[in-house]
């Protein structure tokens, strides 16, 4: 049977005299052929000899080498080293620079502690810190840093690798750690923007450079981040009914936008750094969903007119339709897959319709997954080889791509309504959940069944589950009060229950950090409770985040060290993680109504939209 999730690499270092170091084949394979050399080395440090120390690590004592009497780890030359530390994890490079004072050079001068950090997120992640640390020219990084430390030389030996292929995974790693150091922060309030009361909503854009605010008489505002962290207007927009969404392209450059009157409407960023109005897409009855694809060239909405439109980026930089998808009932939602070349509809028609794009750019109908009753949710799977589909007809399809056709996989059938299912990351698990008040996790085998690997069970209505952007946990959130974690084991791929966090009222969601290292559960008991996963896979409680009122939102940041909190009682609190893994409260934003939302940026700003109260953009920094 086939493991449903990914596996740790398995790898064992000793520096002691008279051991061996045993690698996994694929490394062993990797340095007796090179085939692991296509990156660039780093440069060897410093070899000078030291008198030979004791240090203690994993339990037993180790002695530190010197530099004549090298093991085999330390004979390899330095670009063999630098290949072996990307399949080891933080705490196994931790020991290594504590067991050897040559191996700690070579991780320094290798950034191997920062690269293992960042391996840590999945690529999607990885590409967008990437995206937030390169927006930035090297005065906007220097002084972002600056915030948070006052030591210069590290500031500087940071900034002299801005080149290096391995900068964003440092850059962010150091920042990140400088920010665990600062026990509180200083507030100070970048921009207010204008509102007439709760008709607001606001969103960042991915890299941090811009947000879009709107106001309560029907206006949209952009505005952009100057250099010296002031916001400035970017353009103003009216329109005939309310702003319903506000969604940023990938990249930035272009805002989609749902408005009440049947519209969707694209803005786009000009050379100039102002915002124009690129295209209105019009529907007859409600936008349902609009979104882009990944890549940010192509738009997608769907509408109860039963029609989903599709619109793309021409070279000369407009916006056109390309293709219409027509059902005969409303279409509730429309999809890209990951690679952009794929659109998938739900319907109340009992359809779901799988649309490909061709080597000449036209778009045409790829596959039809019919149900009995109305398709409720249609997702493609992370890597986009992959179809599910859920219908009122209690039964959920998978379809797989193969050889360029969409195919059948399974069929599975459910006693009642089925009204949560998704993908983990790595396409070999689907959960489910229906009003028998059970979670079941669901594998793929090795003949390309799927089958039954886990049933979490409940005492009321589940309300959300997730995947662990790992695929090796799974969270769920129930109106009994409950939020069950369950992981999977490392020898067989079993999955068994490694958590219940109890609530006094409804859990009402559930989320992993974008490492998968910790985990929030919110409540209708006005707290957040965050938990973390301990180095022997078990799973501790690491602070309650408590309001007086409901708590509207409780979110990540970027780095998934730090949490903040919106409630009803004004205020928004930040939470973060401290260099001793400990969690505390590090700040609070207050406001005189009630705060509906606090989204932090991907550059350490808290953006909180109020009752009554103008949005509000708040830099955080450490407190002197």
């Amino acid at each position: 049977m086939t493991d449903c999730c990914s596996r740790r690499i398995n790898f064992e270092y000793l520096c002691q005299p008279g051991k061996t170091t045993t690698f996994k084949r694929r490394t062993m394979d990797c340095i007796n052929n090179h085939s692991c050399l296509g990156e660039p080395l780093s440069s060897t440090p410093d070899q000078s000899q030291s008198e030979t120390p004791t240090t203690s690590t994993m339990g037993r004592d180790v002695i530190v080498r010197d530099k004549n009497k090298l093991s085999l780890l330390l004979d390899l030359p330095p670009g063999i080293q630098s290949k072996i530390f990307t399949y080891l994890q933080t705490r196994d490079i931790a020991h290594l620079t504590r067991a050897n004072s040559y191996m700690n050079n070579t991780v320094k001068n290798d950034a191997a502690m920062a690269r293992a950090w960042y391996r840590r997120f999945a690529s999607s992640h990885q590409a967008l810190i990437k995206t937030i640390v390169t927006v930035k020219d090297k005065d906007e990084l220097q002084k972002w840093l600056k915030r948070f430390t006052k030591d210069e030389p590290l500031v500087k030996s940071i900034m002299d690798r801005h080149g290096s292929i391995y900068f964003p995974a440092l850059f962010f790693f150091t920042l990140t750690n400088l920010m665990s150091q600062c026990k509180t922060f200083k507030l100070e309030t970048k921009a207010i923007f204008p509102g007439t009361g709760g008709g607001n909503s606001a969103a960042f854009s991915a890299d941090g450079h811009h947000v879009v605010s709107t106001i309560g008489d029907n206006r949209l505002r952009i505005f952009g981040q100057k250099s010296d962290g002031s916001w400035q207007p970017k353009g103003t927009f009216s329109h005939d009914d309310y702003v319903i969404t506000l969604t940023f392209s990938t990249n930035g450059r272009y805002l989609l936008t749902t408005i009440s009157d049947y519209k969707a409407i694209i803005y786009g960023k000009k050379d100039d750094g102002s915002w124009e109005e690129k295209v209105t897409i019009s529907h007859h009855r409600h936008v349902y969903s609009a979104s882009f694809s990944a890549d940010g060239r192509y738009v997608v909405t769907a509408s109860g007119d039963c029609k989903a439109k599709i619109y793309g980026l021409s070279d000369d930089g407009s916006w056109v339709e390309e293709a219409i998808i027509r059902h005969d009932r409303p279409v509730e939602s429309a999809t890209f897959s990951a690679d952009s070349r794929y659109v998938l509809t739900a319907s109340n028609d009992g359809k779901a319709k799988i649309y490909g794009r061709g080597d000449d750019g036209s778009w045409a109908v790829e596959a039809t997954i019919t149900h009995d009753d109305e398709v409720i949710s249609a997702s493609f799977s992370p890597s986009g080889r992959y179809v599910l589909t859920c219908s009122r007809d209690n039964k959920l399809k998978i379809y797989g791509l193969d050889d360029g056709l969409w195919e059948e996989k399974t069929t599975i059938s459910f006693n009642n309504w089925l009204h949560l299912a998704a993908f983990s990351t790595n396409d070999r698990c689907v959960l489910t959940a229906n009003l028998d008040n059970k979670v079941i996790i669901h594998g793929l085998a090795d003949d390309g069944s799927w089958e039954i690997k886990a049933t979490i069970s409940h005492n009321d209505r589940v309300n959300s589950t997730t995947f662990s952007p790992d695929s090796r946990h799974v969270l769920t959130g129930s109106d009994d009060g409950k939020a069950k974690l369950y992981g999977q084991k490392d020898d067989n791929g079993s999955w068994e229950e490694k958590a219940i966090i109890s609530h006094d009222k409804t859990v009402l969601s559930v989320k992993f950090s974008a490492d998968s290292r910790h985990l929030i559960t919110r409540s209708g008991d006005n707290t957040v409770k965050i938990y973390g996963q301990k180095d022997d896979g078990s799973w501790k409680e690491k602070a309650i985040i408590s309001h007086t009122w409901d708590i509207r939102s409780a979110t990540f940041s970027v780095d998934g060290r730090h949490v903040v909190t919106a409630s009803f009682d004004g205020t928004a609190k930040i939470y973060g993680q401290n260099s001793d893994g400990s969690w505390d409260k590090k700040a609070t934003i207050s406001h005189p109504d009630a705060t509906r939302l606090a989204i932090p940026s991907a550059d350490g700003h808290v953006l909180t939209i109020n009752q009554d109260d103008p949005t509000k953009i708040t830099e955080l920094m450490m407190d002197d």
